[in-house]
């Protein structure tokens, strides 16, 4: 039997919708292959919390570092100028902008799951400030958009790994099947204290430093790309479920290095939706 493979793809800007999908439904349809999408229904840009994020970033005490610097691609680079024009002045409601796209990797067999609620930057950055009311209600209107059109979502991940209580607690309130925020090797059901949650959590477990993704990590470091492939690989071999995590914006707008992997790993891996891919390690289990 093939060991297994899932590709985790968080959609939130507007560059990983329209460079990054179509590029990546190529790569699938070829490779006869179906990728996983966490698509954020709403907003990936916030005026107000962003100019508080600046001005405490630039007036603030600087922060003590504890650690050699995370490596990651600046966002002008992963977005392109137009991206960053258009997230910053346009900054459209993804889910209605896009549905067009987001209907279509529904209709050629991706699973579509759910990434954060209306407003990505809020739940990135101040999710610790939020009541359980105001999380909801966060969550709420893009978990009814998203249900209404393609019925109601088995996965989900929080924008930037960020969660609480109050979010485990609603993911089992709305029947989600998994999410995938927390570190591991293989899935799990979560808990905090004495308190179990019924969903699980998938981990990413082929990955960067702090959570940034291995391919956007490693083109940061400046690595060649023949090198990129063979870490990707050994990662991928050296696991019998394996979970790559990326954006379209990267993985996607530079999909030879995907596709290249893919093709290294096809005689050993499967590759299957995250949905399938805990299904499968179930039965195993």
């Amino acid at each position: 039997m093939k060991k297994l493979l899932a590709f985790r793809f968080d959609v939130d800007s507007v560059r990983c919708i329209e460079e990054g999908i179509p590029k990546l439904m190529d790569v699938g349809q070829r490779r006869g292959v179906r990728f996983s999408f966490f698509v954020n229904m709403g907003y990936s840009f916030n005026w107000a919390h962003n100019l508080r994020h600046f001005a405490k970033k630039r007036l603030g005490p600087k922060p003590v570092a504890v650690g050699p610097a995370v490596r990651s691609l600046p966002t002008k680079q992963k977005l392109g100028v137009a991206g960053v024009l258009k997230t910053m002045f346009l900054n459209p409601r993804l889910g209605d902008r896009y549905k067009s796209t987001f209907d279509g990797v529904h209709a050629a067999g991706h699973e579509l799951a759910l990434h954060g609620g209306t407003d990505h930057v809020v739940w990135q950055r101040s999710l610790g400030q939020l009541s359980d009311t105001d999380i909801d209600a966060l969550l709420r209107p893009a978990y009814e958009t998203f249900s209404e059109r393609y019925g109601e979502p088995r996965g989900f991940a929080c924008p930037g790994f960020v969660y609480n209580e109050t979010v485990l607690s609603l993911l089992d309130q709305y029947g989600f099947k998994y999410s995938s925020d927390m570190p591991g090797e293989e899935p799990f059901h979560p808990r905090v204290g004495d308190r179990h949650f019924s969903h699980y959590q998938v981990p990413v477990n082929v990955a960067g430093e702090g959570n940034v993704p291995i391919i956007e990590q490693s083109l940061a470091l400046g690595r060649p790309v023949s090198g990129i492939i063979d870490t990707c690989v050994e990662m991928i071999s050296r696991r019998d479920f394996a979970m790559l995590y990326g954006h379209p914006y990267v993985e996607g707008v530079r999909a030879e290095i995907l596709d290249a992997v893919l093709g290294e790993v096809e005689s050993t891996h499967e590759v299957v939706t995250v949905e399938a891919y805990l299904d499968r390690w179930l039965a195993r289990a």
